[in-house]
């Protein structure tokens, strides 16, 4: 019995090499980004806005900045050996947007189900100031999509066809805790309806961490 103790403790201890060992934790924030990292969009702490106007007499447009409050979102963001980012994922949801009175004359206008999400992978070179600081200057493929509700019916009316928007992604942190900073900004005029409603000028900065 004693023999057979032995024999299967020597087994075990010839092969303790075979038992593969936790890969250590990465130590700083280009260390994390080795992997493909997801950061989750912090709502309260992030926000845009876009301006609506409506066509009136004379040939003028009015309106103003609407603000967007937004749901929820994630970031998927990676690095390789060569310094450069790899942006793969980016959806953000927004709260509904109510549309200011008069933009679609006496009937009650909001936008629903409203997403930016990123239409195309994006790899590009960023600047290293430190292991656990990464600046990313680039211009994103988006979409952004909704849906019109006129008096709570849906219009069908569609959604704009972006250019490509510029954009400013920080990353900081540590290698257990990343931050990202992303500030987008499409200028002009993004979408209108029969030269009589349009929308222009989105802002968006968002705050996502791990």
């Amino acid at each position: 019995m004693r023999i057979g103790v032995l024999l299967l403790l020597t087994s075990f201890g010839c092969n303790t090499d075979l038992i593969e060992s936790p890969d250590p934790a990465p130590t700083s924030v280009r260390e994390r980004l080795e992997d493909r990292t997801r950061l989750l969009v912090d709502g309260p702490l992030s926000g845009g806005a876009i301006t609506a106007q409506r066509h009136v007499a004379g040939g003028a447009w009015e309106g103003g900045a609407v603000d967007l409050h937004i749901r929820n979102g994630e970031v998927l963001v990676s690095s390789d050996a060569s310094d450069a980012l790899t942006l793969d994922g980016l959806q953000v949801s927004f709260e509904d947007l109510q549309i200011p009175p008069g933009i679609f004359g006496s009937r009650d206008a909001k936008l629903v189900n409203v997403r930016l999400d990123l239409r195309n992978e994006l790899r590009a070179p960023a600047q290293w100031l430190s292991d656990d600081e990464v600046h990313l200057q680039a211009n994103l493929d988006v979409s952004l999509t909704w849906e019109l509700l006129l008096d709570g019916a849906a219009a069908p009316l569609g959604s704009p066809k972006l250019p490509l928007v510029p954009a400013e992604l920080v990353l900081t942190g540590t290698g257990e805790h990343v931050n990202a900073e992303l500030s987008v900004r499409a200028e002009g005029e993004l979408w209108s309806w029969a030269n009589l409603v349009k929308l222009s000028e989105l802002t968006l900065t968002l705050d996502a961490n791990l």
